[in-house]
């Protein structure tokens, strides 16, 4: 049985007659946060939804309303959205290790949003939707965890509500992995060649361009939006970076085998479903299937590989 919880006390931001109103979703993710903040500094009433009451905590000492309910409880999250004028929207977790069939949990995810975000736009207040989606979205083949990207595009536009949807490229909060793996063994590695430029982007920088978005900051045109920071990035040049940072001057990157990366993430208790979409995700990625497609609507940031590195490894 699902818990939900809903947190309305004093410390929130009154909500008038004709004031904005924003829901976040999974708003304790790296991504959902920084959509919070960004919100939270411009002054906007917000309404953060998350599975935990206690990791949700400290946006209530910020200002914001909270509310607990998973992703994929419609119920739940229609009750959120209850004199929404936006919401952001998004799949979470990102990888469930020990699912056995996870693209049923992404449409049961798009599903409850969806059916959220109708209800809200049918009572009259929800006038926007921003979605996480990501570049997995532009390859119609895409597998794996990125799988049900474009499904969530298509899911809230069948509701009707106008939705810009962020296709966020490789997220420099991915090499945190990297990070520790060089302190350990002054190596890492993976299956994306060293040497292959990646659209590498910060959650924080995404978390600002919805925010504005869902502000009006930003001329709100429906439709995919593709996002990423100001250069593609090698994870041979993120490797020599976290090296020179964190004190290991010869750091190496490995090129690992499907075979290599599927038994360390069996032994590392993921299920073969996972571990097969996650590796078939990869090498869509590695192989060129999954990239940005310099297209017409597109967005760049402005925070640097080293500027991230820099703060993750301080």
């Amino acid at each position: 049985m699902h818990t939900r919880y809903s947190s309305r006390d004093t410390s929130a931001r009154p909500v008038g007659a004709g004031s904005d109103l924003f829901v976040v979703t999974a708003a304790t993710s790296d991504t959902g946060s920084a959509v919070v903040r960004a919100l939270l500094e411009s002054g906007s009433a917000v309404v953060a939804v998350g599975r935990d009451r206690e990791r949700l905590r400290p946006w209530a000492d910020l200002g914001a309303r909270t509310h607990v309910s998973p992703l994929d409880d419609a119920e739940g999250l229609t009750e959120a959205m209850e004199g929404a004028t936006g919401a952001f929207v998004m799949m979470a977790p990102g990888v469930m290790p020990g699912s056995t069939d996870f693209p049923a949990y992404q449409r049961a995810v798009s599903a409850a949003q969806a059916r959220a975000v109708r209800a809200a736009h049918r009572q009259g207040s929800l006038r926007r939707v921003v979605t996480l989606s990501g570049w997995g979205a532009n390859y119609s083949g895409a597998r794996g965890p990125v799988w049900g990207l474009r499904r969530l595009e298509e899911t809230i536009d069948s509701t009707g509500v106008p939705a810009v949807h962020l296709r966020a490229g490789s997220f420099m909060e991915n090499l945190r992995p990297d990070i520790a793996s060089i302190k350990a063994t002054g190596t890492t590695g993976g299956l994306v060649p060293p040497d292959l430029p990646l659209p590498m982007i910060a959650t924080a920088d995404i978390g600002r361009v919805a925010a504005e978005f869902l502000r009006g900051d930003r001329e709100f045109t429906p439709g995919p939006v593709e996002v990423a920071g100001p250069a593609h990035r090698t994870l041979q040049e993120a490797t020599r970076l976290i090296g020179a940072a964190v004190g290991v001057d010869d750091a190496r990157y490995v090129l690992r085998s499907p075979e290599a990366v599927r038994a360390s993430l069996l032994e590392a208790g993921f299920s073969h479903h996972m571990a097969d979409g996650i590796v078939d995700m990869t090498l869509d990625v590695a192989q060129g299937r999954i990239r940005l497609l310099d297209a017409d609507r597109a967005i760049t940031t402005s925070t640097t590989l080293e500027e991230f590195l820099d703060a993750a490894t301080a």
